[in-house]
């Protein structure tokens, strides 16, 4: 039996010897080892660059958002800047208005706001003639009316007009209205309304 077994035990490390005839060529277990390795290696190299392009991407979502959040604050003090800047120009236009008054006559009176100069005259008192003296930079309305009064003048206190002077030709039975002018003549439309007896003067 011992001859048997020393036989068959021959005869199994003969056949080991026989299979590996290199003792240094890699067995499959170490070969699987290495498998493992380099997968897991792999792996993690994967994970780590997914991890970066994660990071990345949260850098570039985080600098887009403070983009963001800084250009809409710059709108908000736009936004709230606008009003004041409106609120200003609002101010600047409700600027007191130069306003002047003269009851010149009962039936004459002549008002000026700003650029706007408004000569009314009592209806029954009808348009006669109109004129322009250029070189004096004057516009001469006539009115017909035999009446008696004083010459009257007044200076304006305007830089669209100078002065006006109303005074009568009663002998010619009319009257005549005279305004004078810092400017020539053709910086100015005139507008009348006979139905209104209003004469409206105004710079352009």
């Amino acid at each position: 039996m011992k001859i048997i077994s020393l036989s068959i035990l021959s005869i199994a490390l003969s056949a080991s010897l026989f299979a590996r005839e290199n003792p240094f060529e890699p067995t499959d277990h170490f070969l699987e080892q290495k498998e493992m390795i380099i997968q897991a290696n792999e792996r993690e190299r994967l994970q780590q660059e997914q991890e970066e392009i994660n990071r990345k991407a949260k850098e570039l979502e985080a600098n887009k958002t403070a983009e963001m959040m800084t250009k809409k604050e710059v709108k908000t003090i736009k936004i709230q800047s606008a009003p004041k800047a409106e609120t200003m120009m609002k101010k600047k236009a409700y600027v007191p208005q130069i306003k002047e008054n003269f009851k010149v006559l009962p039936f004459v009176k002549i008002n000026v706001v700003n650029d706007l100069l408004t000569i009314k005259v009592d209806t029954k008192y009808k348009l006669l003639n109109q004129d322009i003296l250029t070189p004096a930079k004057k516009l001469i309305f006539d009115f017909e009316g035999k009446v008696s009064f004083y010459t009257v003048r007044k200076d304006i206190i305007s830089e669209s007009f100078k002065s006006f002077a109303v005074g009568t030709h009663m002998e010619e039975g009319y009257f005549r209205v005279v305004i004078d002018l810092p400017e020539d003549i053709i910086n100015y439309i005139e507008k009348i309304d006979t139905n209104k007896g209003i004469i409206t003067i105004q710079k352009k």
